[in-house]
């Protein structure tokens, strides 16, 4: 289960909510377990799900029928169920249904039918007689219309913007989020090792990006990007695929990603295909370190500005011109940027717009932590590693090699 009920009870709690609405593709996965396919692919899908520990039940979900078998062949924990956009089948005798054709027959019979996702919405919250209480709805994933309408079929109702919310619940991860990342990290790893032991002089950079990408697919992971650059384009933090060929003694830099079960990893490295010149070992080095450095302060009730100035300590020491970073790293999970954000500024008045961590650190958060140097274009670095805060420390689930010679890397 994904869903971490305790400690999403304890932030409503904190926020006085009554019930919290999950609206995003990101979100209403997290909460039930509904893998929903016209969700992630069509972003303006409206589909719900309503938690509300005060009632019986606990939980709606609101759902197409179009997608009513991926409801009973998934891992739904929610048994209240709201079907809008009815999607008629063929008749078929019970008999000779599979097992999943009866179980969604099943489903259907004893689910809510209603028009419009909107609608079950409105009825889930009319159900446990939440017309006048205070409900949490994830302004991301409902569009302005239907905010807009539900306001006024509830207009006694007060409704809070709850995006934040429900990335304050997520920052906290339960193990089976945690295993997840574990194997989508170990499936990059694997997938660019399994790249760079093919890559010599005379190769295109795409291609090595393409050898990337298939060896994700082929550990059962989903490729998400592969940023990859050598020689002066490694300069470009956000380097497009490009046929490149690169050249014996190019630096080459990634920054790689793919999920497994919709949780992502991200990590990042740089190697030079021959001998790294004095410069490049210095920045390379002090990049590392910076990692290992943070990496070594956080713990339970580490504050994020520790861990942000640990990061950048080696760079600064070495004298790097205009080595500033808003940040040193960020939450990952069923987002590749999830809260917190490590910085030292205010995260919540940031591009990010994400909530701030307040106590410090605590066990089941997980981090990528980054440091990167860019020279306008000649040469750039980025060292990341992905962590999960424990009781007592931190355990990396990225061990790719950090050095900077690339055969010493694949090694």
């Amino acid at each position: 289960m994904l869903f971490n009920r305790e400690r999403a009870e304890q932030v409503m709690q904190r926020h006085g909510l009554d019930a919290l609405v999950a609206a995003s593709p990101d979100n209403v996965l997290y909460a039930t377990d509904y893998e929903c396919v016209t969700h992630w692919l069509n972003k303006g899908f409206q589909l719900y799900s309503l938690f509300s520990p005060g009632h019986d039940p606990a939980a709606s979900l609101i759902a197409p029928s179009l997608e009513l078998d991926a409801i009973v062949d998934g891992d739904v924990w929610v048994d209240d169920i709201y079907l809008f956009s009815p999607f008629p089948r063929g008749p078929a005798q019970t008999d000779a249904m599979d097992e999943t054709g009866r179980a969604a027959k099943a489903l259907s019979e004893r689910a809510h039918h209603v028009g419009r996702a909107l609608d079950g919405l409105v009825a889930a919250i009319e159900a446990r007689g939440l017309e006048g209480g205070r409900v949490g709805v994830d302004e991301s994933g409902i569009s302005p219309l239907f905010w807009w309408e539900l306001q006024q079929r509830l207009p006694n109702m007060d409704i809070v913007y709850a995006n934040a919310i429900w990335w304050e619940v997520r920052m906290v991860k339960t193990g089976e989020e945690i295993q997840r990342l574990m194997r989508a990290s170990a499936i990059t790893e694997t997938a660019i090792m399994a790249a760079f032991r093919r890559l010599e002089p005379g190769m295109t950079e795409r291609q090595v990006i393409d050898i990337y990408h298939s060896a994700v697919t082929a550990q059962g992971g989903r490729s998400t990007f592969c940023i990859l650059g050598s020689g002066s384009r490694t300069a470009q933090p956000h380097a497009l695929p490009s046929d490149k060929v690169i050249e014996a003694g190019d630096l080459i830099r990634y920054d790689i990603g793919c999920t497994y079960g919709y949780y992502h990893a991200d990590n990042a490295r740089a190697v030079v295909l021959g001998t790294p010149t004095g410069e490049q070992s210095r920045i390379w080095e002090a990049m590392a370190q910076g990692i290992n450095d943070a990496v070594d302060v956080m713990r339970p009730g580490a504050d994020v500005r520790d861990v942000y100035n640990a990061a950048m300590a080696p760079g600064q020491a070495l004298g790097l011109e205009n080595f500033e970073r808003f940040h040193c790293g960020h939450g990952i999970g069923i987002s590749v940027y999830d809260p917190p954000v490590i910085t030292l500024a205010d995260p919540e008045a940031s591009a990010f717009l994400m909530p701030a961590v307040d106590g410090g650190l605590e066990a089941g958060m997980t981090f990528s932590i980054e440091v990167g140097y860019y020279i306008q274009g000649v040469m750039g670095f980025l060292c990341e590693d992905t962590v999960v805060v424990t009781d007592d420390g931190v355990h990396r689930l990225t061990s790719n090699s950090k050095s900077l010679d690339f055969e010493a890397f694949i090694a």
